[in-house]
């Protein structure tokens, strides 16, 4: 069977010489005196180099040659002695993109670093060097500080390095799976066999699942052990969590390296579930945290940020937080919008609210509704408000923030809404409404009362009076109920009463 290879020109998941051409191309004002030729030997400083063979060298089909990387190196030995050697090579290529010869007035750092279609060619390589698994977070965090520094030409010359002198090519498939694989699990102990035989059971899922996973797991496999902690944390064995199992059989995974098992006991021991529930171990909490952070688990960036939000030391707080949303963590931009919410910055927390709401995680689905319905941090607009709380809706059922039901509901379908052009539709309002106070949302029963009382009122029908009662009990154990509360809901009463007696 012949080997297949990844063509290297044509797709945004190789920093290559190909796609490094291909992204000139496409952002040059004259493209016919772009080609990948002219880039090649401008890159290169040389005078001619043959079209197919450079044709070859984008496709990905053959290996750069060794004389050509000769020259790059030779470049990047002086480049190292003085930072400004590659001016020359860099505003040659400038007058590719921009399709103007210029002369050496222009060769200066502050002419190349505000040249607006490099910045717009080097943010996109930046954004191909994230997708690129053969490149290590070293090398795209460098990138990222050029960017963010303003600093295009160092930024240019060290992609120019890369795509020539460092980018493997040709790629065959099935090594750049081996490959990608083996990139992942660099920081861990877990090896490319353990993967193997997880993935066996769960690629033939049947009714032994459970004893394979345990077989698995008793000879240690990292996978199977963490799968089993997580079944236990959830209660799916046994009908209700059992931590200390979980724990157990998640620190076989977190002894491996495996970053959401060290991230999981982190917060076990946070919650209190394990070490029979005695205090709480922070110190031994943090160890793992700072163990799952440095094996990239995103999810211990944000509890790292609560924790220092806890000891009111609000800059690491925002320090880690933004770490996190770097990977879109949703949570992170939450806590950053309620930072600034809490420091009265109501513009700056709409803008973090509106990241997370726009990746429909429903808790930010409704603030953002509510930031739209009373103007906060933004200007009111009630059909933006009416889409982003049915936003929120759009999620898993566990993950449905109830104050969007209760929010459509109130401000939308019980009475009708003229400026978001909804019409009234009591049948959805109440649907809401119900839904929101089985999960105990206490403005949500006290709507109900008020609504089945008005009811009553008007039909002197008794089903009402069992709704009534129904949620009358649920209001009653709730701890938002208080002497106010309860002084409303018996002049509600009195008044059904007068009407029952008369």
């Amino acid at each position: 069977m012949s080997k297949q290879f990844i063509k290297m020109n044509n797709n945004n998941n190789h920093l290559s010489l190909g796609n490094f051409c291909r992204i000139i191309k496409e952002n040059s004002l004259n493209k016919s005196f772009s080609g990948q030729s002219e880039i090649f030997s401008t890159i290169l400083n040389i005078d001619s180099v043959n079209d197919s063979t450079v044709n070859n060298y984008c496709i990905g089909c053959r290996t750069i040659s060794s004389d050509y990387k000769e020259i790059l190196y030779n470049h990047k030995y002086k480049y190292e002695k003085d930072r400004l050697y590659m001016l020359d090579i860099v505003l040659n290529l400038i007058s590719i993109i921009d399709g103007f010869i210029y002369t050496e007035e222009y060769k200066t750092l502050n002419f190349i670093n505000n040249n607006i279609r490099l910045h717009n060619i080097c943010n996109k390589l930046y954004n191909i060097s994230k997708n690129d698994t053969s490149i290590k977070n070293e090398f795209t965090n460098k990138i990222y500080s050029y960017l963010s520094n303003n600093n295009l030409y160092e930024c240019i010359v060290e992609i120019i390095f890369y795509v020539v002198l460092e980018k493997e090519q040709p790629v065959c498939v099935n090594d750049l799976v081996q490959e990608t694989i083996e990139n992942i699990l660099t920081d861990t102990n877990i090896s490319i066999n353990d993967l193997e035989a997880f993935l066996k059971i769960q690629f033939n899922d049947g009714i032994n699942y459970s004893y394979s996973i345990k077989k698995l797991a008793e000879e240690h496999n990292p996978y199977a052990c963490f799968e089993l902690g997580i079944m236990e944390y959830n209660g799916e064995i046994a009908g209700t969590p059992r931590y200390i199992k979980s724990y157990e059989y998640l620190k076989i995974a977190a002894d491996y390296n495996h970053p959401r098992a060290n991230y999981l006991i982190a917060k076990m021991l946070l919650n209190g579930y394990i070490y029979n529930n005695e205090k709480i171990d922070k110190n031994l909490a943090w160890e793992y945290l700072k163990k799952a952070e440095k094996l990239g688990s995103v999810a211990a960036l944000n509890t790292i940020g609560l924790l220092y939000l806890e000891e009111k030391n609000v800059d690491e707080a925002i320090k880690y937080f933004n770490k996190a949303v770097k990977h879109n963590y949703v949570y992170s931009y939450n806590n950053l919008g309620k930072i600034y919410e809490s420091k009265k910055d109501y513009e700056k927390a709409f803008n973090y609210y509106i990241k997370s709401a726009d990746l429909e995680e429903s808790w930010a689905c409704n603030k953002v509704g509510e930031c739209y319905r009373l103007g906060m941090g933004t200007n009111i607009d009630l059909k933006k408000s009416y889409y982003y709380y049915n936003l929120a809706l759009n999620v898993p059922v566990k993950l449905i923030n109830n104050w969007s039901q209760y929010n459509l509901a109130k401000y939308f379908y019980l009475n009708g809404n003229y400026e978001a052009n909804v019409e009234k539709d009591e049948g959805k309002a109440i649907d809401l409404f119900q839904k929101a106070a089985k999960n105990n949302l206490f403005e949500a029963n006290m709507e109900l009362i008020i609504y089945y009382a008005n009811k009553y009122v008007f039909t002197k029908n008794d089903l009402y009076l069992i709704y009534i009662n129904t949620y009358l009990k649920n209001i009653s154990i709730h701890p938002k109920y208080n002497k106010d509360i309860k002084e409303k809901i018996e002049n509600i009463l009195n008044e059904i009463e007068n009407i029952k007696e008369n």
